[in-house]
């Protein structure tokens, strides 16, 4: 197996990574290699592998992940001690914690993920369309806020994504999202309307007050084929987005 798996730099004592195709794995008709969600498409044995080997990388079992059941809304779940330890996180497209050992997963296929992390917390964040009209993202960092961690301490790094190049929308739909977020106005390469969701999520971070963005890791998903895009393909499957604190961090109490 040759699953795409990149560390990211994000916060002393913090792993961060992102996964992506394995180019080298079979092209069936559903289901290509290197897929990490459980859901679209359901091919169980394969899915496993690909986890393991994922869980080998970053050494971090794939029963500890903690996966979010993603809706395009902006409830943020908080995992805590009370919270059992690989438990789905339900009908959120965020997730924070101040927990060691307990990584968080955001799963994406053109949408845009987010990983977070400051001095004391973590974070995920899943920004799709209606995501990115709603704000997902400043929730979630209002949430790593009220955990302690005040917006100019996060650092946030943004994953592949769909860029404006190739997010076609109907010019409608443009002018709904972006008469909240200007930015996101985009032309395809083909002259059409579109939205460019990686240029909205870095508007609302640095309105939200984070200032630390790297978007360094930012690739069209629909144009760079060692990503998984849902408007290229939509049964090819999911890749992830993965943050988890590994030890004590300056200014956290043992």
């Amino acid at each position: 197996m040759a699953l795409s798996i990149a560390a990211i730099e994000l916060h002393p004592a913090v792993g961060a990574w992102f996964t992506g195709r394995d180019l080298s794995g079979r092209d069936p008709a559903v289901g290509q290699a290197g897929n990490l969600a459980h859901r679209r498409p359901h091919l169980p044995a394969e899915l496993a592998a690909a986890r393991r080997e994922v869980a080998r990388h970053i050494g971090q079992p794939a029963d500890r992940w903690h996966l979010m059941r993603q809706v395009h809304g902006t409830e943020v779940a908080l995992v805590d001690a009370r919270t059992p330890v690989g438990a789905e996180l339900r009908d959120v497209d965020a997730a924070v914690t101040l927990e060691v050992d307990r990584p968080l997963v955001v799963q994406v296929a053109d949408c845009v993920p987010v990983l977070f992390a400051g001095p004391r917390t973590i974070g995920v964040a899943h920004a799709g369309r209606a995501g990115v009209y709603l704000d997902v993202v400043s929730a979630t960092v209002d949430a790593l806020t009220r955990l302690g961690d005040p917006p100019e301490t996060i650092r946030a790094v943004i994953g592949p994504a769909i860029g404006g190049c190739c997010y076609e929308v109907p010019a409608q739909l443009q002018d709904q999202v972006t008469s909240r977020v200007p930015v996101a106005r985009a032309t395809t390469t083909w002259g059409t309307p579109s939205l460019d969701l990686p240029a909205a999520v870095v508007a609302q971070l640095t309105a939200a007050g984070v200032t630390d963005v790297d978007t360094g890791q930012t690739a069209c998903t629909h144009g760079d084929h060692r990503w998984f895009s849902h408007r290229r393909d939509p049964t090819s499957g999911r890749q992830v987005g993965i943050v988890v604190r590994t030890g004590s961090a300056t200014g956290v109490a043992a």
